[in-house]
């Protein structure tokens, strides 16, 4: 049982709601990673907060004017009442033409509308309740979003498997491989999530065609395989170098044995974190439209009996901001002005080679942010940066340090880097 799940066990126990509580609700837990230090963060980070996934401009959120102008033109109808449970049709058919613009490949191949979800997480789960039964092996690369572990791990009681992410600098394609097959288990559940987070790496080209050779010479050898692709930053790719598709539009007709399961969201793409706006779209190679509806059927059903819909006027938003002639213009641009930040840590990093027994940063050319592997406790680091410096940054797994790029400005990311490898020096050298 996780640490923060024991320790509040020990304060129930005693009382009358531990007798009752559920499997789930006596293993749940509220992680103390990302949200719970962005939280912690958002109070002393006067210097520069570079812990949530969000893209931050002099200490305030970015927004696309198309959205902002249409904020208080949405008429009643398509703001206060409810949403259909599979989400607004003209949005669903939006976000598929949107998909396949963005992925060639999609255009001839069979995959299901786009179900609209209350959010990137609320697609996940809705994997998660789809396919994944107690005790089920999922392979993730490592390391990891931590809300993972509670979806998958804890609330649907997956046995995880991590693959480290990179070999030699590379993506780590025949570990990851190797590892699925090793597994005993025939129904394996893989996650792969590019741009990664959270180290901000996005495979070549090269790599993301072996990775499918890999899975496909997996359900060859009679592997049934759930590929969730967890695609919450894409667009987001900072080099010519990073591929910049999806590695749904290749495994939705990859294999008979391959479900291919496409988790996104408008959240980063259209920097509309609060609107709760995701989708998931499912593939594979003998989907029939009967089985397109079917599945269709059965995500609804979930909705339905959890969240019952999505944020209408969320939906009607996007819808517009989607159409509207800006929004290609002004998310190029935001994409435009984090790799520029890419590239001033790229810069910044290269002053403190002779420090990376220290804090290595892992292979980034993508998304919001980077990671360094701690040759101490991160924690520890993360905890002096914020107290003495003002600085907010990410422990994660005992061993990494994330740096949110995102959430600080330009002019000051070399001096942040610069604070985080002096605290790094001071309690580690």
């Amino acid at each position: 049982m996780n640490e923060e799940a024991v320790k509040l066990e020990q304060i129930l126990k005693p009382t009358p709601f531990y007798e009752v509580l559920s499997v789930f609700g006596r293993a749940v837990y509220f992680p103390q990673g990302i949200v719970a230090q962005s939280l912690q963060a958002a109070k002393g980070s006067y210097a520069g907060n570079a812990t949530a996934g969000v893209a931050l401009e002099h200490g305030h959120h970015m927004i696309l004017s198309c959205i902002k102008e249409a904020l208080p033109t949405l008429d009643v109808d398509r703001s206060v009442s409810y949403a259909p449970t599979a989400g607004v049709l003209e949005l669903r058919a939006a976000w598929r033409d949107a998909l396949v613009e963005k992925n060639p490949l999609l255009a001839h191949k069979t995959f299901t509308l786009p179900i609209v979800t209350a959010g990137l997480t609320h697609a996940l789960s809705l994997a998660s309740d789809m396919f994944v039964d107690p005790g089920d092996r999922m392979v993730i690369f490592q390391p990891s979003w931590d809300n993972y572990e509670l979806i998958f791990g804890v609330q649907h009681r997956a046995n995880i498997t991590g693959c480290p992410m990179f070999e030699d600098g590379r993506l780590a394609v025949n570990a990851l491989y190797e590892m699925i097959m090793h597994c005993p288990e025939n129904k394996i559940i893989v996650l792969l999530n590019f741009p990664n987070n959270p180290t901000g790496y996005t495979p070549t080209v090269e790599e993301m065609g072996k990775l499918v050779d890999a899975l496909v010479a997996c359900a060859d050898e009679g592997k049934r395989l759930v590929v969730i692709t967890d695609d919450a930053y894409f667009g987001l790719f900072h080099t010519p170098e990073a591929a910049k598709f999806s590695i749904f539009q290749d495994l939705c007709d990859a294999h008979e044995r391959i479900i291919a399961v496409k988790c996104d969201a408008a959240t980063k793409e259209a920097m509309v974190w609060g609107f709760r706006i995701g989708f998931i779209t499912y593939g594979n190679k003998e989907m029939s439209s009967q089985v397109m509806n079917a599945m269709i059927q059965k995500t609804m059903g979930i909705i339905r009996a959890t969240v019952s819909s999505s944020s209408h006027v969320g939906q009607n938003l996007l819808l517009e901001a989607l159409r509207d002639g800006r929004f290609k213009t002004e998310t190029a641009a935001v994409a435009a002005e984090m790799a520029e930040r890419r590239d001033r840590v790229r810069i910044a990093l290269k002053g403190h080679r002779s420090d990376e027994d220290l804090l290595r940063p892992l292979p980034f050319n993508s998304g919001y942010f980077f990671s360094l592997v701690c040759k101490g406790n991160p924690e520890e680091l993360r905890q002096y940066l914020l107290e003495n410096h003002g600085i907010g940054t990410i422990s994660l797994e005992g061993r990494y340090l994330r740096i949110a790029y995102s959430g600080v400005d330009r002019e000051v990311i070399g001096s942040v880097i610069d604070t985080v490898y002096r605290g790094a020096r001071l309690l580690w050298k």
